[in-house]
């Protein structure tokens, strides 16, 4: 009989992806280049995200009956995002990542996902 792997959202539990992003989205707060992307108000961007990584990290569909399909490359067309953008994005997950107390096995796990998700995000040269 084989066992069964949980997922990442099961690993990490949703608490430690909530803190996750409201440590990322402080450091977007503070980001001349990526705060201007955003709206005045933050909150709803971050509520997205949070359940977005809630959903793709093995968590509940909720960001799916909400939203819809998440289509992320679409959904963040309509920004200019060259390197030096997905550069200080990465930084700010980065730096939220490390202050984060997952355990270094999943740190690494989430990082393997989310580093080529935001590369893909990149439609400028």
């Amino acid at each position: 009989m084989s066992e069964r792997v949980s997922s990442l959202y099961e690993r990490i539990g949703e608490t430690a992806i909530l803190q996750l992003v409201d440590h990322f989205y402080r450091g977007i707060a503070e980001d001349e280049l990526l705060r201007k992307m955003y709206p005045e108000d933050l909150e709803p961007a971050k509520n997205r995200l949070k359940l977005f990584l809630i959903q793709v990290l093995g968590g509940p569909r909720t960001y799916t009956d909400k939203r819809g399909h998440p289509m992320l490359r679409r959904r963040h067309f309509q920004w200019k995002i060259g390197e030096k953008e997905a550069t200080h994005w990465l930084r700010h997950m980065h730096k939220a990542l490390q202050q984060s107390e997952m355990a270094d096995k999943e740190k690494d796990d989430f990082w393997q996902y989310i580093y080529p998700s935001a590369l893909h995000m990149i439609n400028k040269t």
